[in-house]
């Protein structure tokens, strides 16, 4: 707020002198109350100022339209938006400091937890997930330590957020519903290729086939969900093209095609509790 203030000073200033010289009956412009290079001014208002081409106020009203600030509904909504969008980025990265201190999968770990999803540690048959404002994990560094399962359904997890995935033990990853992921955000999970080996992306409105055909780079993926994918016009072919790329993947959410006659599982990695500790039951896992 003081900083708008300190902003509208040189205008009202500015303002204070232009009307000096108006009511002075100045025909010309005052050297002594503008000097802004080449731009000429008008006031928004004029209607008892007179417009001869030669006073100062000529031409200020559209200096005043550059700056002026838009408060109808549309606009608020798209700044909020913008607010909101800049807040969760920041939230979703992770300094190198920090992945020094806590390692890469603890640090992955906090921000899909902060995120709103849940994660499952290997060889640990629980889910943990947030309670209220309280993140239930340790801020020191945990050897062998290992990211197993990150569950983001419904989040907001957008590009920049999976940076953090990079370098960790992640076996099985869950977008579910997720707005922000798109083809670019699907295009990035090749760096994790190392490790991925079931995928979720049911619900994922903004991608489409370019995006399904970038997962061909995921070599070690076993099970891959693409249901309710509307922009996606032609999961057939994709799926039959990553088949081929990689015979050992099950595709789950589609009808292939005749050529590929493959057995296709009823569940996925996630339902079967292959992912889980041999003692996990259906209460420890996260809702759908």
């Amino acid at each position: 707020m003081m900083s708008c203030f300190k902003s509208l000073r040189p205008a009202n200033r500015i303002w204070s002198r232009l009307f000096l010289c108006q009511t002075r009956g100045y025909v010309e412009r005052d050297p002594r109350a503008i000097k802004m290079g080449d731009l000429v001014f008008e006031p928004e208002y004029n209607r008892h100022m007179p417009d001869d081409g030669k006073t100062p106020f000529v031409n200020l009203n559209k200096m005043l339209n550059v700056v002026e600030a838009d408060f109808d509904k549309e606009s608020l909504k798209q700044f909020m938006q913008r607010k909101i969008d800049v807040n969760d980025i920041a939230e979703q990265r992770v300094d190198a400091k920090t992945k020094e201190k806590i390692g890469k999968d603890l640090a992955a770990a906090y921000v899909v937890v902060k995120s709103g999803g849940s994660i499952q540690f290997a060889g640990m048959d629980r889910w943990i997930e947030k309670k209220g404002s309280h993140i239930p994990l340790p801020n020191h560094n945990i050897p062998n330590l290992k990211l197993q399962v990150a569950d983001l359904t419904g989040s907001s997890i957008r590009y920049e957020g999976l940076a953090f995935l990079e370098g960790t033990s992640i076996k099985m990853l869950i977008l579910r519903d997720c707005q922000y992921i798109d083809d670019f955000c699907l295009s990035r999970l090749y760096k994790i290729s190392n490790t991925l080996e079931f995928l979720d992306i049911s619900g994922c409105t903004l991608v489409t086939d370019n995006g399904l055909a970038a997962l061909c780079k995921l070599r070690n993926l076993k099970g891959l969900r693409i249901n309710d994918l509307p922009n996606a016009g032609n999961k057939a072919l994709i799926a039959a093209y990553l088949l081929d790329e990689n015979p050992e993947l099950n595709v789950l959410g589609v009808d292939l095609p005749l050529d590929h006659d493959k057995e296709m599982p009823e569940t996925s990695p996630e339902e079967s509790g292959q992912y889980s500790d041999s003692s996990t039951n259906s209460s420890n896992k996260p809702p759908t």
